[in-house]
């Protein structure tokens, strides 16, 4: 398995993958502001991926998902410290999501919760945040990443 950035070739395989596990993906590879981390089977095959969206300081982590037969494996926490490490290097000091489903995946990676009114503005006009996610997410924050 291989951990890379991704490129625009990989972009349509991301998006099925976040359809296959009901995330939002009608925006991927609309923004330069998205990168996408992926870890790539030996046969080339996308069995999960992260993104970021940066907006100077600030992070948005989008769509953490790893298909379903790689689960349990480690995947997701290993693209949660590869993000990590990867916006720490583009000068991403806190980083946001929202999330449905993983409020406890999420906490014992450092995310706190907070209310949505919280996030700052730059990320509050983010297409997720503002379309595409309901307003029953829950909001959260690491701050001082790594």
């Amino acid at each position: 398995m291989t951990f890379s950035i991704a490129t625009k070739k990989d972009l349509k395989k991301i998006q099925n993958l976040l359809k296959i596990n009901d995330l939002c993906y009608s925006d991927i590879g609309e923004q330069p502001t998205k990168d996408f981390i992926v870890v790539k089977s030996n046969s080339d095959q996308i069995i999960g991926c992260i993104g970021l969206e940066k907006y100077g300081s600030e992070g948005l982590l989008r769509s953490l998902a790893v298909r379903v037969e790689f689960r349990m494996k480690g995947y997701g926490k290993q693209l949660c410290h590869q993000l990590l490490s990867y916006a720490t290097k583009n000068g991403v000091k806190t980083l946001h999501l929202l999330t449905m489903t993983a409020e406890k995946y999420f906490e014992k990676m450092g995310f706190k919760r907070r209310g949505r009114n919280e996030a700052p503005e730059i990320i509050q006009k983010t297409t997720e945040f503002s379309v595409l996610c309901p307003i029953s997410s829950t909001y959260m924050v690491l701050e001082t990443i790594l």
